[in-house]
């Protein structure tokens, strides 16, 4: 890459992370297509993979009082962990084309309920239910597909709960997607000398960018926080639906 394309990167890069930590979602959503022009897909997710791992650490640390809160968090998390497993060992028969379909419709499904007049909200009780089944099929997606927030971010959201608890649990889930990302990667040999050097300079940026992203959240209400999340949904299905089409 030349000089101008990594200044590029880096100015991309800070405002993925102050997106992210303003609403614990779409670093690699923003990062990974500014990259991919420049540079091959796969090696585009080599690079954002560990300032992502960082990113999301960082948010899971800041938001920690707030565990309580997250109350289908560590069914969710069981169930992810079985499903990335089952995901990963599946990767070379499930298709992707039909997996991104799939994730499409969960968003148009869950933005069309989110909108309704009538939206349909998850019990407490329903809720730890269905957890573990949920948590499944998010980590059954991150493992086959490398995409799992088109599944966590409704998940979190139907529940309705707070909105630093809603950034601590789809940062845990992210954050444990990152850490078994990582590990598939670094045993795929992804992780090259110039990949490694321009992924972890990303680091120290969404180190300086993280305390904007606290000052921004702060600054706004929870319905202009919602709304921020459900235009990222919907740019994530558009971004899904190009990749199929």
């Amino acid at each position: 890459m030349s000089t101008s394309e990594i200044v590029i990167i880096l100015g991309v890069s800070c405002i993925a992370a102050l997106i992210k930590s303003t609403t614990g979602m779409g670093y690699p959503l923003v990062l990974l297509p500014a990259l991919a022009l420049f540079i091959d897909v796969a090696e585009a997710i080599a690079i954002v993979a560990p300032s992502n791992l960082v990113l999301n650490g960082q948010l899971t640390w800041k938001m920690r009082e707030r565990h309580s809160e997250a109350i289908t968090l560590p069914r969710f998390l069981a169930g992810a962990g079985l499903g990335a497993i089952v995901g990963t060992a599946l990767l070379p028969v499930l298709p992707d084309r039909g997996l991104r379909v799939v994730l499409i419709a969960v968003i148009v499904l869950f933005l069309a309920n989110r909108i309704s007049p009538r939206a349909f909200a998850m019990s407490h009780a329903d809720g730890q239910r269905l957890a573990p089944a949920v948590g499944t099929v998010a980590g059954l997606f991150q493992g086959a597909a490398g995409i799992s927030g088109p599944i966590v971010t409704p998940w979190f959201l139907s529940l309705n709960v707070a909105r630093d608890a809603y950034i601590y649990a789809v940062a845990m889930v992210f954050a444990l997607s990152g850490v078994l990302q990582i590990g598939v990667l670094s045993v795929q040999g992804a992780f090259t000398v110039p990949t490694l050097l321009l992924g972890l300079s990303l680091i120290p940026v969404a180190f300086a960018i993280f305390p904007l992203g606290a000052i921004v959240r702060d600054r706004i209400s929870v319905v202009a926080f919602e709304r921020i999340v459900l235009v990222l949904l919907a740019v994530s299905a558009l971004s899904l639906l190009v990749k199929v089409l």
